[in-house]
């Protein structure tokens, strides 16, 4: 929806001037309306990310989330969408419907980009996903403000015991119906876009809530930032879903090792 307006702003203003100055009688004028729409556009953009760094002052991130903003949630998801079209990325989706209708689940996906939460969120916008991330991520200025209020949950891979308790909540998002939750069970981002190993802790989140674990595959968001003439394309896939039945009976690591044979497939 923002960037509908912004762009609807940008035209009307372009069209308004190149009318008002009586030039579209000029052989020129495509130009200084095209002139005008890229500035009134990136204007529009950094009114809204000014408006986003005025929210986060608002936000105590030291305040434990008990469910999430919905405001704070859309207005990430808006921002994310912006950032998509604004690069001219295209988003190709396929097995979404293998995804359950109803109830929470845990996503689970492989990382090569810190662009790559942006896809989900668009995609189960009202799905209401949240994501496991590293707790530096919610140390950064606004970025980690609407993280928080989005009920995104930062992990501390170095010490376990913390991260336990990220797992833990996490998993009572779930079973509390406050959202689901996106995971990267590599750990890192992946530099040259092969799968890593996976660290099987983060399965717990889905034995402990019993849910359906959905294993994505993503490409192609470690090149949107290329050369504006260059295409860019974004492949995210649902490889398939490990039913809530099959997650309750077997081990965390044979949960693991069944969502990394789905994934390389």
């Amino acid at each position: 929806m923002i960037y509908y307006i912004i762009l609807f702003i940008s035209f009307y203003i372009a069209v308004s001037t190149v009318t008002v100055y009586g030039i579209l009688d000029r052989w020129f004028w495509p130009w200084i309306a095209l002139l005008v729409f890229i500035n009134v556009f990136m204007l529009c953009v950094a009114a809204h990310l000014i408006y986003c760094a005025v929210l986060s002052v608002f936000v105590d991130k030291k305040k434990p989330i008990l469910h999430q903003n919905r405001y704070y949630y859309h207005l990430l998801v808006q921002t994310a969408f912006l950032i998509i079209r604004t690069l001219r990325v295209k988003i190709s989706v396929s097995g979404k419907e293998l995804v359950p209708e109803n109830g929470n689940f845990l996503l689970v996906c492989n990382h090569i980009h810190w662009l790559d939460p942006a896809v989900p969120l668009l995609l189960f916008k009202k799905r209401h996903i949240a994501f496991v991330s590293k707790k530096e991520t919610h140390s950064y200025p606004v970025a980690g403000s609407f993280l928080h209020q989005a009920a995104c949950l930062p992990i501390d891979r170095e010490n376990d015991r913390e991260a336990l308790k990220t797992i833990n909540k996490a998993a009572q998002f779930i079973t509390d119906g406050v959202c689901s939750i996106g995971i990267y069970p590599e750990g890192w981002v992946s530099r040259d876009g092969t799968l890593q190993d996976f660290r099987h802790g983060a399965f717990r989140i889905a034995k402990k809530a019993g849910c359906p674990v959905v294993v994505s595959h993503i490409t192609g968001t470690d090149k949107v930032f290329v050369p504006f003439w260059k295409k860019r394309k974004i492949n995210f896939e649902i490889k398939g879903v490990i039913p809530s039945e099959f997650v309750q009976a077997h081990k965390t690591i044979e949960i693991s090792d069944l969502a990394r044979e789905i994934m390389e497939k």
